[in-house]
């Protein structure tokens, strides 16, 4: 069975559509699709992914849609609202953007929830930096699919540019270590650019979301998956696509050596994953385990043409 296991609805250019458009011409079986929920986002460019799209899409498509959610942990009722969803159908609790550290009691108190329930969590870790955004929040919510225009068109903006300071997301790998410990029977599952920044262990000191050239010895996260049975990882967007890609010879030994918690997935980028994965070689039982076997390990995912 072949899953993407990150992608989202409405997002980056995939309508429902476009979506199963895609899983169709790349005979992918099923993907997981995450909603991206913070009731009080700060001026830094953020796009609201509602669960309600991504269970439309799971109401129409049961046997080719995993639909996840994650509620924003700092209201009160986050917890009690991802307990009525997966009562509904949702199968894990993705994707996690938060500015909360893992030790906050609103965080944890998902966490609580979401090993309760038996279902993964899908976290981006991404670090704090100072950006420049437009003033106008109506331009700002449209540039955050339009980067790629706005490269070209940025003089027009720059009288209402300001900087401001993104605080970051989940950027304490302390913490999560914390939670790691404290919820061993909870799978979590790593993603974002300060997740992947960490397969090396120059890491600290580059200042790059996307650092460039070879991996420089084991980083963080190596000790991360050897120590902590729970974690996972998903290799989609520019960062995990990145990580693996800027040392080739690395990422064939990181994903062997992690071979049953490594998941396939895109996050809506389609940068040659798979090209990119096919030709390093891998043992056959690792292939089957990265495109997979591994994300229908964490998730009951339903057989093609079953009900929802």
């Amino acid at each position: 069975m072949l899953v993407d296991s990150h992608m989202h609805v409405n997002f980056n250019g995939f309508a429902l559509n476009d979506i199963i458009k895609y899983l169709d011409t790349n005979r992918i079986d099923c993907c997981w699709l995450l909603t991206w929920e913070e009731v009080q986002p700060g001026k830094w460019p953020y796009q609201h992914l509602p669960v309600e799209e991504v269970f439309d899409a799971y109401s129409k498509h049961p046997d080719r849609i995993v639909p996840m959610y994650a509620p924003d942990p700092t209201m009160d009722d986050a917890a009690a609202k991802l307990e009525s969803w997966h009562q509904r159908g949702i199968r894990g609790c993705g994707e996690l953007k938060t500015t909360l550290n893992w030790d906050s009691p609103r965080l944890r108190g998902l966490l609580a929830a979401a090993a309760k329930l038996g279902v993964p969590v899908v976290f981006h870790m991404e670090e704090a930096r100072s950006i420049l955004t437009p003033q106008s929040t109506a331009i700002r919510d449209r540039l955050v699919c339009a980067a790629a225009r706005l490269a070209t068109r940025t003089h027009l903006f720059k009288s209402r540019l300001e900087r401001l300071t993104f605080p970051g997301y989940l950027l304490d790998f302390a913490s999560l270590e914390r939670a790691l410990n404290d919820f061993p029977e909870l799978n979590f599952i790593g993603h974002g650019l300060m997740f992947w920044k960490y397969i090396s262990a120059d890491a600290p000191q580059r200042r790059e979301s996307l650092p460039t050239g070879p991996v420089t010895g084991e980083g963080l996260i190596w000790r991360l998956f050897r120590e902590h049975p729970n974690l996972y990882a998903d290799i989609s967007g520019d960062s995990g696509f990145n990580a693996l890609a800027r040392d080739p010879a690395n990422a064939k030994v990181f994903l062997s050596t992690f071979a049953d918690r490594i998941l396939y997935g895109t996050d809506n980028v389609m940068a040659g994953q798979r090209q990119f994965l096919d030709s390093l070689g891998l043992a056959p039982r690792t292939y089957s385990r990265l495109y997979g076997e591994n994300a229908c390990s964490l998730v009951r995912v339903p057989p093609r043409g079953a009900p929802p």
